[in-house]
């Protein structure tokens, strides 16, 4: 296993959580030399399951996600960036959005509630889509934000074309490159949008942290280098406007994040059931962090549009 002790998060915030967990640390101001002021220890309970090492979403991992990063959040600062991510196409009330990918339903949310377009996401794991309708549900949604499970080619998805698709941090999940680009050119109108947030490559470059972040997933994700991505989408008609590396914006918001939460640890303790669980969503996101640093992956925003109509055709 990898050394991952030279970031922030492994370093500091996952010693805390590490000595928050074991007693060492409670409420604000606690001298942690005190045995007698030190919480007992929480045992573990054999009847809650355990991680398995890779990314997998159970209900524990589900709720400790939002744990780290706020009520129906399923990934660093998920909301603000998904703000950045549409700002420049001016969505409204009248546009139809696809979210691909849309796990706890983070984006297909946002974009409802402030833009008021309608939102379709498509989410193939039936955990994530029970909790993103229950959330949808809760925020007035349900109609606006629909999460199913359903695929690309489903005739419920194929029945209309879409002003823009979004997907963040999915595209590396998918192994039928062309394929897939073929379909998001023939679901989008003339002159709409792609827009995609992931995880890319520069193969000489963090070799190990890469191989060891690869390996806290059920799959090996399948990561672009650049020029293949934007290749590929050209290749089926994209036009490539922005191509942007946010890594070091990304690792900060991270970092922030994970931050704010060991804070929170000193207010409240978890339920016992996800004490395994946050630690190793901690430990998976350090992992994630050492790998931005070392440049074995990348953090890139996609905007492609499609092209414009054929005059001859109207």
């Amino acid at each position: 296993m990898a050394e991952i002790r030279k970031n922030p998060i492994s370093s500091n915030i996952g010693d805390r959580v590490k000595a928050w967990w074991n007693g060492e640390e409670g409420a604000a101001g606690r001298d942690k030399t005190n045995e007698s002021a030190k919480p007992q220890q929480v045992e573990a309970a054999e009847d809650f399951p355990s991680p398995s090492g890779v990314a997998e979403w159970t209900p524990q991992r589900i709720a400790s996600i939002q744990s780290i990063y706020g009520d129906g959040v399923d990934s660093p600062s998920g909301r603000e960036r998904t703000r950045n991510l549409i700002n420049p196409i001016g969505l409204n009330e009248k546009m139809t959005v696809l979210d691909i990918g849309a796990r706890l339903g983070t984006t297909a949310r946002l974009i409802a509630k402030e833009t008021g377009a309608w939102v379709d996401g498509i989410e193939q794991n039936a955990a994530l889509v029970q909790e993103a309708a229950r959330l949808s549900a809760i925020e007035g949604l349900a109609k606006k934000a629909v999460i199913r499970q359903l695929e690309l080619n489903d005739p419920e998805i194929t029945s209309h074309k879409r002003d823009a698709i979004i997907m963040r941090e999915t595209l590396h999940q998918i192994t039928d490159r062309d394929r897939l680009f073929k379909t998001l050119s023939n679901l989008l109108k003339p002159s709409s949008h792609l827009l995609i947030t992931d995880f890319l490559t520069v193969p000489s470059k963090g070799k190990n942290e890469r191989a060891e972040w690869n390996s806290l997933h059920r799959t090996t994700p399948q990561l672009y280098a650049l020029d293949e991505l934007r290749d590929g989408l050209q290749k089926v008609g994209f036009d490539v406007r922005i191509a942007k590396d946010e890594t070091k914006a990304y690792m900060a918001m991270l970092l922030n994040d994970v931050r704010s939460f060991s804070e929170t640890l000193q207010k409240g303790a978890l339920p016992r059931e996800l004490l395994e669980w946050v630690m190793w969503e901690v430990e998976y996101w350090a992992r994630t962090y050492q790998a931005l640093q070392a440049g074995g992956i990348t953090l890139h925003r996609i905007h492609a549009v499609t092209r414009m109509e054929d005059p001859t055709k109207l």
